[in-house]
């Protein structure tokens, strides 16, 4: 900072003290003694009053001179305090970022951001360390095109590699821009992401400075920012997972409670089914001759009418007992077929139900399917109910979407609707069994109960995605090979 400007003072200018001498030696002859004396005594007092001042200014400039530099010590303390109240904030901002937002994205946007405040670059980017095929992937760029050239021919290089173990920032200077004349000097500067000791990836800026010009603050805070942002990375995913395994074990919890219960109703509905068919059928059977002895008595018919209708309705719940008992299922009916065969068949067994209620179907089959083992007569049963579901659901026409593919060791089947959905306090209970939505038009609460039953049995699952007004899609996952699980439960 620029010094005061001196200028010089009376007090520092020597004084005329031999002048004066001279003329009062002069006005000694023409004044009388007394007066010359006295004259003398009062030179002698201002010279000597001269001399303080002169002293006590020359006190006062140097004090004022420590003042001013004790001022531009304290303005250099205040810049340096600003920029590490600055430095702060920078971290404090991202942290609070971190802290806020499990989003890659944002902690990302909130990282280039930052750095961009006290460090101007051409081009930035964050690339992740793909092991398995040696790369580095690209998660954000933002600036100039060509970061990603330069940082492949760094890798191929072993630049890249370098900086990872030495696991510190490191400015790399451009040799294209050294090698010319007359341009601008360029520079990356590398930053490694690591946590836990696990490399993850790096964080590069292409900037138009030398190596040389960076300070060892700018390089330093880079680290800090992208240390934590790699941790917030980390914990990211640390927290889908999480998150996934949740589900997971949701789903898992869900399904054994299910099994659970359709075990015990299962063995329950079984015996009760037999011992209520038998006289069930005693009863159809006795209706029905009183109807064709009474035919002549329209009110005794009625009457006898509504009974029949009620026993036959009994009567398709007694069945439908006994298939989610799973008495039906005998080892010898199991065998392999192919899964896009049976569900052709289902849809032409109801396609004129689907055609009559105006709802467009297609069918998606991935080629070269395994053959599955299983009870197909079940199984198309199963296809059937869920397809007459989605009819039901689209009462003024609309879309069904049947998809089949290969996930892993697994075939998915996915019966996609446009209707209505399902909604939330419905979804976790729909599976069972006399819970139905539909007792005003005859639902009995076992189709997909029943259903669930048959795919349990061929260790596979079945579940189901909706929301109120998107539609609804049931999704099969079967296994490539299964053993008949619980036949006489």
């Amino acid at each position: 900072m620029a010094q005061l400007e001196q200028h010089p003072s009376a007090a520092d200018e020597e004084l005329p003290l031999e002048r004066i001498q001279e003329l009062l030696d002069q006005l000694k002859g023409a004044a009388p003694d007394d007066v010359a004396w006295e004259l003398g005594i009062h030179i002698e007092t201002l010279s000597e009053a001269l001399k303080e001042s002169a002293a006590h200014q020359r006190g006062v400039e140097e004090e004022n001179r420590q003042l001013q530099e004790r001022l531009l010590g304290e303005r250099r303390e205040y810049a340096e305090l600003r920029a590490s109240m600055d430095e702060l904030l920078n971290l404090h901002e991202l942290s609070d970022t971190i802290s806020s937002s499990f989003d890659i994205k944002d902690i990302l946007a909130s990282l280039i951001d930052l750095s961009g405040r006290f460090v101007e670059y051409l081009s930035c980017g964050v690339f992740a360390l793909d092991e398995q095929e040696a790369r580095l992937v690209p998660l954000t760029l933002r600036g100039a095109p060509g970061l990603v050239e330069h940082l492949e021919a760094q890798w191929e290089d072993g630049i890249i590699d370098w900086v990872m173990r030495e696991a510190r920032p490191v400015v790399i200077e451009d040799m294209g821009t050294i090698e010319q004349l007359n341009v601008a000097k360029r520079s990356t500067v590398v930053v490694p992401m690591i946590v836990r000791g696990k490399q993850i990836g790096v964080y590069a800026l292409y900037c138009s400075r030398a190596k040389d010009e960076f300070a060892a603050g700018e390089i330093e805070l880079l680290g800090v920012l992208a240390s934590q942002a790699t941790i917030a990375i980390e914990n990211s995913r640390l927290y889908t997972d999480l998150e996934a395994i949740h589900t997971q074990l949701k789903d898992s919890q869900q399904q054994i409670m299910l099994s659970a219960k359709f075990a015990a109703i299962g063995e329950l509905a079984g015996g009760v089914a037999h011992e209520v068919n038998n006289p069930l059928q005693i009863i159809l059977s006795r209706v029905q001759l009183m109807t064709l002895q009474n035919k002549d008595q329209l009110k005794l018919v009625k009457g006898l009418e509504l009974i029949e209708h009620n026993v036959k309705r009994i009567s398709r719940i007694i069945r439908a007992l006994l298939g989610f008992a799973g008495h039906n299922a005998k080892e010898s009916e199991w065998e392999q077929f192919d899964i896009a065969q049976a569900l052709r068949q289902a849809l032409a067994l109801v396609g004129h139900q689907l055609d009559k209620g105006l709802i467009e179907t297609s069918f998606e089959c991935d080629d070269d399917l395994p053959l599955l083992t299983g009870h197909i007569g079940e199984l198309e049963q199963v296809f059937i109910n869920l397809i007459i579901n989605a009819q039901n659901a689209m009462a003024n026409g609309g879309a069904l979407k049947i998809e089949v593919c290969r996930v892993d060791q697994q075939v998915e089947v996915r019966f996609a609707d446009t209707g209505s959905g399902i909604a939330s306090e419905h979804l976790d209970r729909i599976f069972e069994p006399f819970y139905t939505t539909r007792a005003e038009d005859g639902g009995t609460g076992l189709g997909l109960a029943v259903s669930y039953r048959i795919i349990e049995r061929h260790q596979g699952m079945l579940t189901v995605e909706s929301a109120p007004g998107e539609g609804a899609t049931f999704i099969i996952r079967l296994p490539f090979s299964a053993v008949e699980k619980g036949g006489e439960e």
